[in-house]
């Protein structure tokens, strides 16, 4: 048996944590009386299985939320339950806006521990610090975007400094929608100290994320961009990636492509800026 797993913002905790405990000891019930035992923490290895400990008590998930608070610039005192938790993250010293990112990255956080032990136990995949870290950091860049629509933030500085990511107005002259009918599919690489990172988002005619990957590369994007529109351009090594991708191109139909500004995609260039500090590559889609 599968466990109940949601990828989108569980709408009735967005904004706020208390509703969340509900809802994951509910799921947790209805495991059980579905005839799904937990014995031993998949974290750990060591503990029986108990909801304050699965989110709290592991040592594991204890250095976990070390760095999640480190994130944030915030001090991490390990906390037993729920209810010190939250007591813990409202009373953090956050001004402003930002103050709205911090307790939406926090639901996303807790969401995504609950997301990747159901991966553990039940599709047995085995999950590093890092990639909790990075998962976490991911979700939460999304949830954010999706709880402030009509807002923007610094997403570049979001992967190292959120608490510097304040809110203001959207521009409304910024990023284009693409024509009726059609997704548009931003993509950006960097480099950095020798360091090449790749991220690129896709989003349907309404603007809403449809999938995106970031992780690291071995060509700029530029350079992939001459290498698609001009065929002479591509290396020997690539041409059976470049057949495979043109064989779908035929089925996709009408494809335009194009080099836009510098920086013209700022959630693009984030994840180029995560990726380049990844060692695989991440990819989602929904």
């Amino acid at each position: 048996m599968r466990a109940p797993r949601d990828t989108l913002i569980p709408l009735d905790s967005m904004l706020i944590l208390y509703p969340f405990k509900s809802k994951i000891l509910k799921e947790m019930r209805f495991l059980r009386k579905s005839g799904v035992i937990f014995n031993i923490c998949p974290w750990c290895n060591r503990e029986w299985e108990k909801t304050d400990h699965l989110f709290f008590n592991c040592i594991f998930i204890n250095g976990f939320w070390k760095r999640i608070f480190n994130w944030w610039d915030i001090g991490w005192k390990k906390v037993n339950n729920f209810e010190d938790f939250y007591s813990c993250c409202f009373k953090v010293k956050i001004l402003g806006s930002c103050k709205s990112l911090w307790l939406i990255a926090i639901v996303a956080v807790v969401w995504s521990i609950w997301l990747a032990r159901n991966e553990m136990v039940f599709d047995n995949k085995v999950l590093t610090m890092d990639t909790l870290v990075f998962h976490a950091k991911m979700r939460a860049l999304l949830w954010s975007r999706a709880a402030f629509d009509e807002y923007r933030f610094h997403e570049r500085l979001w992967w190292f400094c959120p608490y510097k990511c304040c809110l203001y107005k959207s521009d409304p002259g910024g990023w284009c929608f693409p024509p009726h009918g059609w997704f548009k599919f931003n993509v950006s690489g960097i480099v950095f100290e020798g360091v090449q990172g790749g991220g690129g988002v896709l989003r349907g005619e309404d603007g809403i994320v449809r999938a995106l990957f970031s992780g690291p590369i071995d060509a700029g994007s530029r350079e992939v961009l001459s290498w698609t529109l001009e065929k002479t351009r591509r290396r020997w090594s690539h041409q059976v990636i470049f057949a495979e991708l043109e064989r779908r191109w035929s089925r996709v139909g009408d494809l335009s492509f194009s080099a836009a500004v510098a920086n013209g995609n700022e959630m693009a260039d984030s994840l180029a800026i995560a990726g380049a500090n990844r060692t695989s590559m991440f990819n989602a889609w929904w």
